[in-house]
Formats: structure tokens, sequence, C-alpha cells
């Protein structure tokens, strides 16, 4: 083979050799301008029809010039040094050094171009800006009050959910409020209200009821919005509940049910939390008492009640091993019940 032009011999590139193949060929090329789009409320930048978070404009123009590179076909490139430079605030002047591989050859290039800042919204922010809502995630108590740290501690986890799935943009809490009776949270997916109503009723032993209505029409479809209720359990952590004519001090709450402490014999079980669905909630941590130890004998302990001051005894469990010249105690309709040495209310 010989190259056309010097009638070099050797490997040739579209009839020419590899000196007067590179010496009239171009492999990458980019428009004088190219634009960078910013969200004026979340910040991120559309780079080639995505919306992602940069630590600088000057990081994103470098992505957003990369992107805008024109490579002749067959040609990528290999390596890029780049330098980028404001020229004032709404300007940037980058400067690419290219290595651009082409079949078996090696080259380099160098580029420039002015990348243009320009603000506007992107579709996430203009949803939540929009107050839109695919599903409603309900949260309420059953038969109690639904306390101000309780329904903070479940928004903080809802928040979590939302912000720590697969890194996606879409999944945003659009509304969150206190409605009487408890929490009502706007959510932008249907599917995310459905993997959190079970997240939170696995983690708060709750439980979910799902209801539909019809929202509307886009593009000849009916739209609908879902609604799902957690409700969550009589019972928390630190009550003390009757089940079957016992009394069990609630220690634990889980996907895998409750863990309650039976207080006649301070063993410990698990019980599912639709089989407590009928618990009566006696006491709470509010009720839990510390009384002085008087004296102690083999299977009794001698306490002074600490509101009528009276010397009362009491049964221990044989698995009490007191640590303390104080215990735990609980007054249940005139009986003193003695709690585990572990629990520290």
């Amino acid at each position: 083979m010989f190259c056309v032009k010097c009638g070099r011999e050797g490997p040739t590139y579209e009839s020419l050799c590899v000196k007067c193949f590179l010496g009239s060929t171009r492999f990458a090329k980019i428009r004088d301008h190219v634009d960078l789009f910013q969200c004026a409320h979340c910040d991120d930048f559309q780079i080639e029809g995505k919306w992602e978070e940069f630590g600088s404009v000057e990081e994103a123009a470098r992505e957003t010039a990369l992107g805008a590179v024109e490579l002749r076909k067959d040609a990528e490139i290999e390596d890029a040094e780049i330098e980028v430079v404001p020229k004032d605030s709404q300007n940037y002047l980058v400067r690419m050094r290219l290595t651009i591989g082409f079949q078996d050859i090696e080259a380099v290039e160098e580029l420039e171009t002015i990348v243009r800042l320009k603000r506007g919204i992107c579709p996430r922010c203009s949803k939540i800006k929009g107050s839109y809502y695919e599903s409603i995630l309900q949260v309420r108590t059953r038969g109690r009050p639904f306390p101000a740290e309780e329904m903070e501690r479940i928004l903080g986890r809802i928040e979590k959910l939302v912000g720590g799935g697969s890194g996606s943009r879409d999944p945003f809490i659009s509304k969150a409020e206190e409605v009487p009776g408890g929490l009502d949270v706007y959510l932008s997916s249907i599917s995310l209200g459905k993997s959190i109503s079970k997240e939170l009723a696995e983690d708060f032993g709750g439980e979910v009821k799902e209801s539909s209505s019809l929202a509307g029409q886009k593009d000849g479809k009916e739209m609908y919005r879902v609604t799902y209720l957690v409700r969550l359990p009589a019972y928390r952590v630190g009550d003390i509940v009757a089940q079957k004519e016992r009394l069990y001090l609630v220690s634990g709450i889980g996907s895998q049910g409750t863990r309650l402490t039976d207080l006649a014999t301070h063993d410990s079980m698990n019980i599912s939390n639709v089989d407590l669905r009928s618990a009566r909630v006696v006491g709470s941590r509010e009720d839990i008492l510390e009384a002085v130890v008087l004296q102690e004998s083999e299977r009794e302990i001698q306490v002074l009640d600490p509101k009528s001051y009276k010397t009362v005894e009491v049964r221990k469990p044989r698995s009490f091993k007191r640590s303390a010249d104080t215990v735990r105690i609980f007054k249940h309709e005139g009986e003193i019940i003695l709690l585990p040495t572990w629990y520290k209310g």
C-alpha cells in the first residue's frame, strides 16, 4: 500500500499514510459556545440531559464542554487535560488538550469553547414548587396520643428513607404537615409511598391500609393517587401492657414483632405485632417509680413505697438479682410489681 498524496509505502488510512492523514484530518470539534443550565432552586446542573450535583460551576463546565465534543466516527477520547477559566459570573473559557485514539493511531488535539451559564428550574423542583404528589403517607396512632417527639422521630425516619434510595433525583417529599390525630406526608410517587409505609410498619410495629382515588387523566390515561395509612400500635417501648391477664413490659418493637418481658417471671419473648393488637396499655415509663430497698430475702424484697412511704413486701422472680440500693417498681391495681434490674427507664 502507498500514500496517494506523497507516495510513501506502508500502512494507509483512507489511502493516506499516517503523516498525511494526521496532517489533513481533525478528529474532534466543538461549538464556539456551549450552554450549561443550572437549577435556580437546588443548584444542580443539567449535563447531557441529566440533572446532577457538582461541587462547583467549574466542575460542571468541565463536564459540559467534554460532553459537547463531536468526534469523528470510530474515534474516542483516551485522555483529556482541561482548564476552566472564569471570564465573568456567566461565562467560562474551557481549554482542552485531548488524546484521541483512532484505529491504531493516537493523535493530540486542542479545542476551546465558552460555556455559558444559564439559570432555570429542573423538573424535580418544578414539581415540588407545584406541590406535585402521587401518594399520601398518613401516620396515625391507635387509641393513644401522638407525642410531638415521636412524630418528629418518625418524620426523620421518612426523610432518611426518601434521601437514602438509589441516588435517583425522582423521590422527594412535596409537603409534610401535622394534622389532627397525626402526620400527613405527600410523596412524589406511588412506589415511594408503598415502600416507605412498609418500612415504617416494620420499624414501629404498625399496620398498613391502602386506598386510591382518581386524580384526573394524562395523555388519555386515568391517573390515580394512593393513600397509605400507617397505624402505629397503642403501645410504645417502655410501656406496660396487659395481654391475656398478664402484665408485660414492652422492651422492643421491630419488623420481627414486639419484644415483651413478663413482669411476673422477667422472662423475655417475641410476640407478633398482629397478636398484640388487643393488648391494653396500663402504664408508661412515666408511671415507673424508684423505691428504696429495706430488706431482701430469698423470695421477697422489702421496699419503701415512694408515694405512701409504707413498707411493702414484693415477691421476687427467680431470675431477679439486685444490683443497687433501689429498685424500679410499677403500681397496678394496688399491687407493687418489680421491674427487671436491666430496665433503666
